[in-house]
């Protein structure tokens, strides 16, 4: 089965709104480290009623989003995140899982989704081994949050899994800890030249669906709601459906798609008409 993911950033529309659209998972974001003391996480954004509470209305929001057969998800990370703050994470990753996972499991979620965007770790500019970090802190998730109740995701942006590129770390995190992890949601946005490229995407679809600890069902390809969503990578609806999914359906199975950001998408109509598509 395809599945639609969203990241809820924004309170402008409610979650709950959710209930009654096609997404089968949604991703509320972010859960943070603290800058001072980066193992002490804080929650941010509309999903906080303070740093180590989320509101009541995104609580009684999750409840409803379960009770119609959706899965929700606490997002880590975020492209705030310094490469300092994760220096200082790296080797902790079992306390980090664990201080993750108490957020989970409190407030009866369905996983995490990891998106890690320090690109220095992976071309050795961090000061610290982004791949370890990855592999290391996914192991330590899965110990503690088994895959029989819980889902780990992971957001990496396209040449992260570019085989030769300095920055193609995740081809080695999904080769040691791919069986840890559901599956990806690509950001095909914000990097040239996947950006607003249809064809750039569609190849390398089938390029990473063949990376060890990859598949098709693994991979979701993820694209901005409207063009104020992302620097570059907008395309319209119809461009997306026959442009980038058929052409993946056609050549075999499509893992899904994934939106930033669920509150852009006023009224509904890109959820609705991708959903259709993907066959949800």
């Amino acid at each position: 089965m395809s599945r639609l993911v969203t990241y809820f950033n924004n309170g402008s529309i409610e979650l709950n709104h959710a209930v009654n659209q096609p997404y089968t998972d949604i991703n509320l974001a972010f859960l943070l480290p603290n800058a001072d003391n980066p193992l002490d996480l804080e929650l941010a954004g509309a999903i906080a009623a303070s740093p180590s509470t989320l509101t009541q209305t995104t609580k009684q929001a999750i409840s409803a989003l379960q009770a119609s057969g959706k899965k929700v998800l606490l997002s880590f990370g975020g492209g705030t995140v310094s490469s300092e703050t994760y220096h200082q994470l790296a080797g902790n990753e079992t306390e980090l899982a664990q201080n993750i996972a108490c957020f989970i499991t409190e407030n009866q979620l369905n996983g995490v989704d990891i998106d890690f965007e320090d690109t220095g770790a992976f071309t050795g500019s961090a000061g610290y081994n982004g791949v370890d970090f990855l592999v290391n802190l996914t192991r330590a998730l899965r110990a503690t949050l088994p895959a029989a109740n819980s889902l780990i995701t992971h957001a990496p942006q396209p040449p992260y899994l570019e085989c030769g590129n300095p920055m193609g770390g995740y081809v080695q995190v999904m080769a040691e800890a791919g069986e840890d992890i559901d599956w990806l949601n690509v950001q095909f946005y914000n990097n040239p030249p996947w950006s607003s490229n249809p064809q750039e995407i569609v190849s390398s679809y089938k390029k990473y669906a063949q990376l060890p600890g990859l598949n098709a069902e693994k991979l979701l390809i993820g694209l901005p709601v409207t063009e104020h969503d992302a620097g570059s990578g907008y395309m319209p609806v119809d461009e997306i459906i026959s442009d980038v999914i058929q052409p993946v359906q056609a050549n075999g199975a499509l893992g899904g798609m994934m939106n930033w950001q669920f509150s852009s998408d006023k009224g509904g109509a890109w959820t609705e008409q991708i959903g259709a598509a993907i066959g949800l």
